[in-house]
């Protein structure tokens, strides 16, 4: 797997690196001003936001607006969107990490995990982690706020979509909770999570709002770009799942196995249910128990490969891939961008993090 992102990733990831800094120092000296202890909540996201992150809804977004902006446009209003995709994107992670009971993001520590240590530290009145929670959530929502100013001068097509893509962001992550406490592990109910979960927020919608950020977009073109990103985020899933069971915990910034603590509805799990054994789907309905030990965990993962699943998810991944290429011939953009999409589609399927 590819370990260097390509060239028009970095090139808009920098960019959008740059606003996000700006942004975040100018709202901590703004609050630092009135009360340091207000800035406090700015330097909690901006730890999250600056610490790490691939920029790819950024760059779907910046790639497709290209497709249609005319040559020398000016930049600011896209890479205030890509900015904003970060914040969206913080915001998700750290309420995720609340209801995962994470301790670590990006390789350092959540906030619900350092705001509950801090209490404990200082002897604060109350519970820890009630405490801890409270400052992640409203930290979360605060990105949630920057990201929603950043788009306000967005044309209502975009608005529309952008508004789309937040209803689908959390009705995706409540339905990965529900199936991770119900035991719906069935290959439907994890293509479901994926589709909402990864496929629109992370692809499509992206190039959705990227075409459409200044103006109505063309007759079609939001079909097509749907054509050729829903495959590709769903892939994008796959290969998420796939690295949570092989991948590298020190490149990941977090350990592991998660998803299987947790026991999330992934197509992984559903296929080796499908495939196993009655002693193997034994020990595969331990996915998710409260008591399970790294043993048990070693004894999954091995079924994971017993059963073929693993390399059936990278044969998924492939023809998704070729199905998303397939589709990106036809975008009606120049050859620079189509191009573009082409590497950003191969980086996003066969990423090692």
């Amino acid at each position: 797997m590819p370990e260097k992102a390509p060239l028009e990733l970095t090139e808009v990831a920098a960019k959008v690196d740059d606003r996000l800094r700006e942004v975040l120092e100018t709202e901590h000296a703004r609050w630092s001003a009135q009360d340091e202890r207000l800035a406090e909540m700015v330097e909690f996201l901006a730890n999250i936001v600056n610490g790490g992150g691939k920029r790819m809804r950024a760059a779907f977004c910046y790639w497709a607006w290209r497709g249609v902006a005319p040559a020398g446009s000016d930049e600011t209003a896209i890479i205030d969107a890509g900015a904003a995709f970060e914040l969206m994107q913080a915001f998700a992670l750290i309420h995720d990490d609340i209801m995962d009971n994470a301790d670590t993001r990006r390789g350092q520590p959540t906030i619900h995990h350092v705001s509950s240590k801090q209490f404990t530290q200082a002897g604060w009145l109350g519970e820890p982690r009630r405490f801890g929670e409270g400052v992640a959530i409203l930290a979360g929502d605060l990105s949630h706020v920057y990201a929603d100013r950043l788009v306000q001068d967005a044309s209502i097509e975009a608005r529309n979509i952008w508004d789309e893509l937040r209803i689908e962001l959390n009705l995706g992550q409540y339905l990965d909770l529900r199936s991770a406490a119900s035991g719906d592990r069935d290959t439907a109910t994890a293509e479901s999570v994926a589709t909402f979960k990864s496929a629109l927020y992370t692809i499509v919608r992206p190039l959705q709002f990227g075409v459409s950020l200044e103006g109505p977009p063309s007759e079609g073109v939001l079909e097509q770009l749907d054509r050729f990103g829903r495959p590709l985020g769903r892939a994008f899933q796959l290969r998420d799942d796939l690295l949570d069971i092989v991948g590298d915990s020190s490149v990941l910034g977090k350990p592991v196995g998660d998803d299987l603590r947790e026991g999330k509805p992934t197509e992984i799990l559903a296929t080796a249910l499908e495939r196993a054994n009655p002693v193997q789907a034994g020990l595969l309905a331990r996915v998710g128990a409260d008591d399970l030990n790294e043993g048990d965990l070693s004894e999954i993962i091995h079924i994971l490969h017993e059963t073929g699943a693993l390399v059936h998810i990278e044969e998924k991944i492939a023809l998704l891939v070729d199905e998303s290429l397939a589709e990106a011939d036809k975008l009606p953009f120049g050859e620079e961008v189509r191009s573009t999409l082409r590497a950003l589609a191969h980086y996003v399927a066969c990423r090692n993090h």
